[in-house]
C-alpha cells in the first residue's frame, strides 16, 4: 500500500513537472506568443547594448545564482509535495535563468562583472532566520517558505520588466525576446506561489486554472 501511494504520488508530481514545462514553453506571457519577440538574429544588435544595461544584467545573474541556492534549500525543508514540485521545477528555470543570461552576454561578446544583488541577499537573509525560528516555534514552515519565495518573484518580475521595457526601448530584439521569456516563468512561478498559499487548489488544479486563463487571454 505504501509502495502504491508513493508511486501515485511521483505520477503527480512528474504530470506537473511536465504541466508547468509546458505553459512556460508556449509563451512568453499570457496572450503573447514567444515567435512575436523572437529576433531574426543572436548575433549584435544594430544599437550597441549599453554597459549600464550589462551592469544590471550581472545584478539580475547574481541574484538567479543566490536564488538557485535558496531554491535547494526550501525545497528540501518544505512539507507539501506539491510545493515540492514546484520549487524543484522553478530551481532547474533558474539555472537557466543564469545560463541565458551569460549567454546573452556572450552574444554580445561582454562579460558580466561581479555585481552583487543585495535586496535578494537580504530576502534570503531574512527567510532563513524565519525557517530557523520555525524548528523551534513550530510555525508554519511552508507558510514561511511561500511568503519569501513570493517577495523574490515579485521583485524579479518588477526588475525584469524594466529591463524588458529598456530592451524594446532600444530595439534590442533577441536581449527583449530572452528577458521576456524569463520574465513569464518568474510570473508564472508567483501566481502557483499565490495559488498554494490559498490552499484551496492542489498543484495540478492551479496549472490547470492557469492553463486556462492563458488560453482564454491569446483567443
Amino acid at each position: 500500500m505504501e509502495k502504491e501511494t508513493a508511486e501515485r504520488t511521483s505520477d503527480r508530481s512528474t504530470g506537473s513537472n511536465a504541466e508547468i514545462g509546458a505553459i512556460t514553453k508556449g509563451s512568453s506571457g499570457p496572450g503573447h506568443a514567444t515567435r512575436a519577440h523572437q529576433t531574426t538574429s543572436t548575433g549584435s544588435p544594430a544599437t550597441p547594448v549599453s554597459r549600464e544595461f550589462w551592469v544590471r544584467l550581472s545584478e539580475m545573474h547574481d541574484a538567479e545564482e543566490q536564488l538557485a541556492k535558496a531554491l535547494f534549500i526550501m525545497e528540501n525543508a518544505a512539507k507539501s509535495p506539491d510545493l515540492k514540485t514546484l520549487l524543484g521545477v522553478h530551481l532547474k528555470e533558474t539555472e537557466a535563468h543564469a545560463r541565458s543570461l551569460e549567454e546573452l552576454a556572450a552574444t554580445n561578446r561582454e562579460e558580466l562583472c561581479d555585481k552583487e544583488c543585495r535586496p535578494v541577499r537580504d530576502m534570503i537573509s531574512e527567510a532563513e532566520e524565519a525557517l530557523a525560528k520555525s524548528l523551534v516555534n513550530s510555525t508554519d514552515r511552508d507558510g514561511i517558505i511561500i511568503d519569501a519565495g513570493r517577495k523574490a518573484e515579485q521583485f524579479e518580475i518588477s526588475e525584469y520588466a524594466r529591463l524588458c521595457a529598456i530592451a524594446e526601448g532600444n530595439n534590442w530584439t533577441h536581449e527583449n525576446a530572452v528577458l521576456t521569456s524569463i520574465l513569464h516563468q518568474e510570473k508564472l512561478a508567483e501566481e502557483l506561489l499565490a495559488g498554494l498559499a490559498e490552499g484551496k487548489e492542489s498543484l495540478h488544479e492551479l496549472i490547470e486554472k492557469v492553463t486556462l486563463a492563458h488560453a482564454k487571454s491569446g483567443a
